[in-house]
């Protein structure tokens, strides 16, 4: 399944069909969004000829001291010579510096914090007259503006369920560094499976948001049942099961009760929580889906969910070995997981140290 919906990146190269009608030189627009709790950019639009240009790219901010100087200092940059760039060790650097020839960068932020960087770039050295950016900075607010009005319903959503997450105590495997884990590795499978599935850096930054809430529904659920330490009953497993729907509903009232029904990309949150405890096999719930019946991010978030909850340590165990849980879901191959689910995050073990190290919960086991 893949998902088609008007895009901001539709609209972004729309704008810059207009731009490059009077400044042809102006070669690419570019937009990345930063996420303050993980201190990562995240490669958003661009509308560029060469669309694989550092696509489904990120970098810590910290790692590029001259954007956090812009960040801070809120202040706009050009670099009329990209030459400068090539000295640099960070890959962006030297790919921009190697495509273009100068440049113009503008922070944006939301309620005072920084949501990310407007790029754009020309193949000429010294294209950025005091004209062109007076005309950049206009296209500038209307780019930032697209951006909040989809980026910020999202955020609000997240929050509010996060704050009903709180209010009700949800205390099972949900940790905030499990639900950030997840979504890296979400991140990390929609990029390998990018091309077969046809995910942009937009879609993908839509499931690195949405990961969090896959278990929404669980809110609905009683600690009696969902904080019992021991093997469920044939019952309880039944009422357990219910919180894939009760997170449907959720969602849906949440939509309707703060007027969120415009999202046009929805059904990736309805498919991540609607569709991940289903298995590849059709054994799974809530609709026993086969396949590629099973949206496939449901089927990236199952695998996702999983890896994290076996390699991570609990209050009352310890964290499997990255060999152990690997086993585990390749055995699973075919079975509870897409195959190619699988292979597209075993095939990033680095990353995954990275990211497991990186987001460690604290627990005596």
């Amino acid at each position: 399944m893949k998902y088609y919906f008007r895009s901001i990146t539709e609209e972004l190269f729309q704008l810059h069909d207009k731009l490059r009608k009077q400044w042809p030189g102006l070669s690419r627009i570019a937009v990345a969004i930063y996420d303050n709790e993980t201190d990562i950019l995240h490669t958003f639009i661009k509308s560029s000829p060469d669309e694989e240009l550092l696509n489904h790219y990120s970098v810590q901010l910290k790692d590029v001291p001259s954007l956090v100087e812009l960040a801070n200092s809120g202040e706009c940059r050009i670099m009329q010579d990209l030459m400068v760039l090539q000295q640099n060790d960070s890959v962006h650097s030297k790919v921009i510096s190697q495509h273009f020839k100068s440049s113009y960068t503008e922070p944006f932020y939301v309620a005072g914090d920084l949501l990310g960087f407007v790029f754009y770039d020309a193949d000429e050295c010294g294209y950025f007259t005091d004209e062109l950016i007076d005309h950049l900075q206009t296209y500038s607010r209307l780019i930032e503006s697209l951006i909040v009005s989809e980026i910020l319903p999202i955020k609000t959503l997240v929050a509010l369920m996060n704050v009903t997450q709180e209010i009700t105590n949800l205390r099972d495997s949900e940790t905030g560094k499990h639900l950030i884990r997840m979504a890296h590795y979400m991140e990390l499978i929609a990029i390998e499976l990018a091309e077969e599935y046809g995910f942009t850096d937009e879609q993908i930054e839509y499931i690195w948001c949405y990961a969090p809430l896959h278990d929404i529904g669980k809110i609905a659920i009683s600690d009696s049942i969902l904080l019992k330490p021991g093997r469920h009953t044939a019952e309880e497993t039944k009422i357990m099961r219910t919180h894939v729907v009760e997170g449907l509903k959720m969602v849906d009232r949440m939509l309707q009760n703060f007027s969120f029904q415009q999202f046009h990309h929805i059904d990736i949150l309805k498919d991540i929580i609607g569709s991940h405890h289903e298995w590849y096999d059709g054994s799974g719930y809530p609709n026993g889906l086969k396949g590629d019946e099973i949206p496939i991010v449901g089927r990236i978030a199952a695998v996702a969910d999983v890896f994290d909850a076996l390699i991570s340590n609990r209050v009352y165990r310890a964290g499997w070995s990255f060999d152990e849980v690997v086993d585990y879901l390749k055995a699973g191959k075919g079975k509870q997981f897409d195959p190619k689910c699988v292979d597209a995050l075993i095939r990033n073990e680095d990353k995954i140290k990275e990211i497991n190290n990186n987001f460690q919960d604290i627990y005596n086991v």
